[in-house]
């Protein structure tokens, strides 16, 4: 079997290429938002997991008892355009944040976990919040009795 000699299809290749070309960059815009909102979903995931964890092991320390402690290694980067801003533990005797850890995002939204289930008062050293800007921090957490009053004291470092 021969090919066909046809020379009209040599003529008709850079009409072809130019039509692959243009295909070929329109689906490049679609393309690169889907691995942006990949890595957002994936930032969002680990961001919850960490959550989750950092209001676990407040609960657990509240039903311990003072005494107990505990130290956790979080690390929220993020490689999309939805990244870290910062997080914000616990808050002041009667603040609205008092068993709440808030995850703020560059987007503006925020994540929010409670120790619940039982109430847990997280603070820092000084009793209000605790505000973290880095993205990588080891978070220490310790059960405390202050007078009649239980709660858990967090320090980043």
């Amino acid at each position: 079997m021969r090919p066909r000699g046809d020379c009209s299809a040599i003529e008709a290749i850079p009409l072809r290429l130019m039509i692959v070309a243009i295909v070929a960059s329109l689906s490049i815009v679609p393309a690169a938002d889907m691995l942006q909102s990949l890595k957002n979903r994936e930032f969002v995931g680990r961001a919850l997991i960490q959550l989750e964890d950092l209001v676990t092991a407040a609960e657990i320390l509240a039903i311990e008892g003072p005494g107990g402690a505990r130290t956790l290694a979080l690390d929220f980067r993020g490689d999309g355009p939805m990244r870290f801003r910062g997080l914000h533990i616990g808050d002041g005797n009667g603040g609205p944040n008092m068993s709440a850890a808030v995850l703020e995002l560059s987007n503006g939204a925020a994540i929010v976990r409670m120790a619940d289930s039982p109430p847990v008062w997280l603070r820092s050293g000084v009793g209000e919040s605790l505000e973290i800007m880095s993205p990588i921090f080891e978070l220490r957490m310790c059960g405390t009795l202050e007078g009649h009053t239980f709660f858990v004291l967090v320090e980043a470092r």
